[in-house]
């Protein structure tokens, strides 16, 4: 079996420690071993029990082991040319237990609608011929590829799709798409003159912050509203913020970003400095604006703040 070297290296080092320590190996044990992200190692995990060369031990002491066919692959002489990271491959609209390996693109610059052929392991009845399927971001292009599946090859474990939209997500920071120099108020301020200060500056939300300058929630145009509604103006800010504010930092991937907002169902995340003090605000606008401004080579190139 020809395996991609991104998962021979996590099942070499589950079938190293293993037969080390005699016991099921962690995650984070595996993490510390090859020098990669918890999160990384589980994901490759995934796509190793899908192939059959690794199984979960549940309970106390729990954790993974190397089947035989995994001791096989790991102690013999496999060819490396594929250094893909495993990706759950999402079927209409869920995740599954299928996991892309490749993507072969065809046709991308001609008359036809493109297609892209998908290297796939785990079980394939999951997905049939117009299913739709979405993959990515892969790790090294950040492509997202949507579609409908035209035929599935089993015997080749290959997936072909129709490919109706595809987007690279750029490598952008927090820093470079966030509004900065956002204006705050205390706890204590009242909501009217909120109301003054988001009328007057055409803004919807304003940061909420403590003596020391440090995020304490987020005061909104939609808490005014509900304020208002109940004749409660002159209350302060305080009873109506959002404590529980999704924040990010200065240093944090648009893909992570974008990510937060749509497991959080928020339009908005403020950017916090090291202290813990607003640094900015980003909004779903801000990420529409900057890429549409990347594609627009008319328009010219924004600056890091």
């Amino acid at each position: 079996m020809d395996i991609p070297q991104s998962l021979y290296e996590i099942l070499l080092a589950i079938v190293n420690i293993y037969s080390s320590e005699k016991r099921p190996v962690t995650s984070v044990e595996i993490a510390e071993y090859v020098g990669k992200s918890d999160g990384t190692v589980r994901n490759v995990i995934s796509a190793l029990k899908a192939m059959g060369l690794v199984e979960a031990k549940t309970g106390p002491g729990g954790g993974y082991v190397p089947t035989v066919k995994g001791v096989e692959i790991a102690r013999g002489n496999v060819a490396f040319d594929k250094l893909w990271e495993p990706i759950r491959l999402i079927v209409n609209g869920r995740p599954t237990q299928l996991y892309v390996l490749e993507l072969d693109f065809m046709g991308l610059g001609g008359p036809l609608s493109p297609k892209v052929v998908l290297k796939v392991v785990g079980s394939m009845h999951q997905v049939t011929r117009g299913s739709r399927v979405v993959v990515g971001p892969t790790q090294a292009t950040r492509v997202i590829v949507r579609g409908e599946v035209v035929e599935v090859n089993s015997s080749r474990r290959e997936i072909l799709v129709n490919v109706e939209s595809m987007v690279a997500v750029p490598r952008l920071k927090a820093r470079e798409l966030m509004t900065g120099n956002v204006l705050s108020v205390s706890p204590g301020e009242s909501l009217r003159k909120v109301a003054e200060i988001i009328l007057e500056k055409n803004i919807r939300a304003l940061p909420v912050v403590d003596g020391s300058g440090r995020l304490v929630g987020i005061i909104s145009a939609q808490h005014i509203a509900k304020a208002f509604l109940r004749g409660e103006l002159t209350a302060s800010v305080s009873e109506y913020m959002e404590r529980d504010v999704p924040t990010v930092t200065l240093e944090e991937d648009i893909l992570v970003i974008m990510r937060l907002m749509d497991n959080r169902n928020v339009g908005r995340v403020v950017v916090v400095d090291e202290q813990g003090s607003p640094a900015g605000i980003i909004t779903r606008t801000d990420i529409l604006k900057t890429m549409t401004r990347m594609y627009d080579f008319s328009a010219p190139s924004r600056e890091t703040p």
